[in-house]
């Protein structure tokens, strides 16, 4: 059976036992949607929302699960209109959008049965976006960024309103390496994606030795700084991110450009970076050192 063919007859599955859950919904197999609706009294609500996310996670389960899957996908997608409605009691949802960098696979391990709004960044982060709702940041969901119109052209973006709010960022100096940090300001994380402006070393030369302990920090050193500075890099990083009630990673980065690679360190106490040997310092040999281990065989 081919992937559409099974995909159809996951539609068919919904089509046949949303009714039973939520009365009223209507499913257009044709277009693949579903029709809900939510409200209370006379506020009454509905959205065409597609069946695409609930096709795939269903292929990739037995089909006994499928009916457990559908259900609480469905009950979710009710659940994200009515968290839609709500939003709006606090203004501007467009202009509220904030990004936040985390540890790839965080939203994978931690969401629901609705996906979230994310964007790729890497092999090693992730780039989710959330909503600032009163004094906290709510998850954005793909079902509700289609609700809420975010997803329209000339909606302000996610990342740049969260690159604006961090701008102001200015390191601290310590012992050979730099800290970004402001208190209890999650989007901090996200000077590691607005390189170009807060971590312009990264960029040049060697790039940076980076860490992001912890949502509201970000630790840096120009990447041929040297062993020692490495290690302290990696101490204030381990204990940084250690009993943090914002972590996001523990482990040191070397950012050069675009490219980005994890740096071994051990699990001593103290750490130690285990530098890539394009990173360690290379021995210089004057021309009578040369020309000496070339007349004596040295």
């Amino acid at each position: 059976m081919t992937d559409a063919t099974e995909g159809s007859v996951v539609v068919q599955a919904i089509a046949e036992l949303a009714p039973l859950w939520l009365p009223g919904c209507e499913v257009d197999t044709e277009e693949r949607t579903v029709e809900v609706g939510w409200g209370h009294g006379a506020l009454q609500m509905s959205a065409v929302v597609g069946l695409r996310e609930i096709v795939d996670r269903c292929l990739q389960l037995p089909q006994q699960l499928w009916a457990d899957q559908i259900e609480a996908w469905l009950r979710a997608v009710v659940a994200e209109g009515e968290l839609a409605t709500e939003e709006h009691r606090f203004g501007d949802v467009a202009e509220r959008q904030r990004a936040l960098l985390l540890q790839r696979g965080w939203s994978a391990r931690t969401a629901g049965p609705v996906a979230d709004a994310l964007i790729p960044f890497g092999d090693h982060f992730e780039v989710v976006v959330f909503i600032r709702t009163g004094a906290d940041l709510r998850r954005l969901t793909v079902v509700r960024r289609s609700m809420l119109g975010l997803g329209d052209p000339g909606v302000p973006s996610p990342v740049q309103l969260s690159f604006d709010e961090i701008a102001d960022l200015r390191p601290v100096e310590h012992d050979g390496f730099s800290v970004l940090s402001r208190d209890n300001d999650p989007l901090v994380s996200m000077a590691l994606v607005d390189r170009e402006n807060l971590l312009p070393l990264a960029a040049v030369g060697s790039g940076v030795l980076v860490g992001v302990p912890r949502l509201s920090t970000v630790a840096y050193c120009p990447a041929d700084a040297g062993q020692p500075t490495a290690d302290e890099l990696a101490r204030f990083v381990a204990d940084t991110y250690r009993g943090a009630s914002d972590q996001c990673s523990p482990d040191l980065y070397w950012l050069q450009g675009d490219q980005m690679v994890q740096v071994p360190v051990t699990l001593a106490t103290p750490p130690t970076v285990m530098l890539p040997a394009a990173l360690k310092p290379q021995p210089r040999r004057t021309w009578l050192r040369h020309l000496f281990g070339h007349v004596f065989g040295r």
